[in-house]
């Protein structure tokens, strides 16, 4: 219901904007009016736009008559306007552009006073500015019964729209009135929309809603560029870039409302065909909306606009084959659509000078903007309550599923109770093999780096205890990398394989032998009495390890360096390890230094 109100409101605002008692006092379309005689407008395009004042008065011969249709489209250069006022009253008077989104506006008045020079422009700062208005306004003091000669330079990147008034005091205050109050109602409208589309984001986290809000806020800020407002409240301090602000919230727009509609519309399911050009419309659209930051203004505008009635067009189209295929919310989907169509449509046409410039053509873009929000708000309303209806559905069968499942749990309790135990005796196997696994190295069967720190703490807790010596024998291989290198690691790993097996061949049976990792490995060896049981068992490793390593045809060609530890295990387990790891590399070296000697 609360929908169908802001309809209400729309219409009466389209109302006011299409019967404003305002539009038939202004000057362009009569010679007279109640404040001032007006001479006919005359308007000079000058091209390179250098011309200064005097240049433009020495060409004063190639003026031509205005006409009534003001709007001239994206141009280049500098627009000159030049009318004669004579006052027949004393009074305060008020020289207002319809079409607030003009870069820069002079205005030259000249009179028996001298020449005044005044400013204004969404470009040019607010202290610069001739009257701070949304509008363009120029307040003009006229000597009564004594005629001035204005003399008007535009320069804009956007659409070139000349249309004006000259006002008296009363009509300029009854006409700001206007101008306010209904970009208030607009922007008022937005924002309830946007906030209240929003809470329903964040109550549902359905991306419809959110690509809405962002159509939403996109549109606004394009509109607060288009009606000055942007240019007055929000983003008065940085002007340079406030003047892309047009074709960015419009560009933002059009592809929040691609997404929106892939959404609402179903596309995937409901329009196949269709959804992979609406992807690539949505890149394209994003190409753009970056493009804006680096392109001229002038043609990002033109882009704005081409791209913005292709984009409604198409959404249009889709929404059009949506209700052939039955799609939810496709009826008020198209004709949401087909306003903001038209209203863009119409609003393209006067931007290209196609149209005349009124305050309908003006804002045509606005008004069918706001009733296609209400529309496609209304649509996510009915949306949000199938949503409602959907989750009460659902809810009522998951009741029932629980239900028939309790029946289920109850009937099958004495087979889950069995199933439990021997899932249970299932997982103590499980348990049983991850722990083997997570103390054996996969490669070679042999302990891990974790196991043999474990039992080497061990192993040094019973010597302690016994008052044994124990020691340690770390292994690494000699000429394993070129292994890896010449015959690759099928090789290599082949290599760590058969030193497993050769290390569990040499080892006695209470011994613990394992890989630390890469080509090094670790014997843990306890209750050695006596030193020639050491070298026993030392001689029977370096024997097994430097035997030759036959692997298919190929004779490779790798030893085994080894470092020995024979200790009371009153050292701690680091610091065992780490003797023994000297002792490995000691002996690296002096067989590096043996083969050196022998080599000269």
């Amino acid at each position: 219901m609360v929908c169908y109100y802001f309809m209400l409101l729309t219409v009466f605002i389209s109302w006011l904007l299409l019967y404003d008692p305002l539009i038939s006092t202004a000057p362009h379309a009569s010679n007279e009016t109640k404040c001032c005689d007006v001479s006919p407008l005359l308007i000079f395009h000058d091209v390179s736009g250098q011309l200064t004042l005097n240049e433009v008065k020495a060409k004063v011969t190639d003026f031509v008559a205005a006409g009534d249709n003001l709007s001239f489209g994206y141009q280049k250069g500098a627009y000159w306007l030049h009318l004669t006022l004579t006052p027949t009253s004393v009074g305060q008077w008020w020289w207002v552009f319809d079409y607030p989104s003009l870069d820069h506006v002079t205005l030259y008045l000249e009179n028996t006073t001298g020449i005044l020079e005044l400013h204004s422009g969404d470009t040019v700062p607010l202290p610069q500015r001739a009257f701070v208005h949304r509008k363009l306004v120029f307040p003009l003091v006229l000597p009564a019964t004594e005629s001035s000669t204005l003399w008007l330079r535009v320069v804009t990147e956007g659409s070139v729209t000349l249309s004006y008034q000259l006002l008296d005091n009363d009509t300029f205050i009854a006409h700001t009135r206007y101008a306010y109050l209904l970009p208030a109602l607009y922007f008022g409208l937005i924002i309830a929309l946007a906030s209240y589309n929003f809470l329903l984001y964040l109550a549902l986290r359905e991306k419809a809603f959110l690509w809405y809000v962002l159509f939403v806020l996109g549109f606004g800020i394009g509109a607060l560029s288009l009606n000055g407002l942007g240019a007055v409240f929000i983003w008065s301090e940085i002007l340079s870039f406030g003047n892309r602000m047009l074709p960015l919230g419009f560009t933002a727009a059009s592809l929040a409302a691609i997404l929106f509609t892939r959404d609402f519309l179903h596309t995937r399911q409901f329009l196949p065909s269709w959804d992979p050009w609406l992807r690539r419309l949505i890149v394209l659209k994003a190409f753009a909306l970056i493009s804006v930051f680096f392109i001229p203004v002038q043609v990002a505008l033109i882009v704005m606009s081409l791209i913005g009635i292709m984009t409604v067009f198409t959404l249009t189209i889709c929404a059009i084959k949506g209700m052939l295929q039955h799609a939810p919310g496709a009826r008020l989907f198209a004709l949401a659509w087909s306003m903001l169509w038209l209203g863009t449509v119409v609003m393209s046409l006067r931007n290209f000078g196609v149209l005349p410039s009124n305050t309908f053509t003006v804002n045509a873009m606005q008004l069918g903007s706001a009733i296609e929000m209400i529309l496609i708000s209304l649509g996510l309303a009915q949306r949000f309550n199938r949503l409602k209806q959907q989750h009460s559905v659902i809810q009522q069968q998951m009741l029932q599923t629980e239900q028939r499942r309790v029946a289920e749990l109850q009937q099958h309790e004495t087979e889950l109770e069995f199933k439990v135990q021997q899932r249970t005796a299932e997982l103590e196997r499980l348990n049983q093999r991850l722990q083997v696994l997570a103390s054996t190295d996969t490669l070679t069967n042999l302990a891990n780096r974790s196991a043999i720190y474990q039992q080497l703490q061990q192993a040094r807790a019973r010597s302690l205890r016994y008052q044994r010596k124990m020691a340690l024998f770390f292994i690494d291989l000699d000429g394993f990398k070129q292994v890896n290198d010449e015959f690759g690691h099928q090789a290599g790993d082949w290599v760590l394989k058969e030193v497993s097996k050769r290390l569990l061949l040499c080892c006695r049976q209470s011994d613990l032998a394992g890989r630390l990792g890469g080509d090094e490995f670790l014997v843990i060896c306890e209750d050695i009495s006596l030193p020639q049981q050491l070298t026993e068992l030392h001689q029977r490793l370096q024997d097994s390890l430097n035997q030759p390593y036959h692997y298919g045809e190929q004779i490779l060609s790798v030893t085994a360096s080894i470092g020995v530890l024979y200790t009371d295990a009153k050292l701690t387990a680091d610091t065992m390890l780490e003797y023994a790891d000297k002792a490995m590399y000691a002996e690296k070296q002096r067989k590096r230094t043996g083969r050196l000697a022998a080599e000269h």
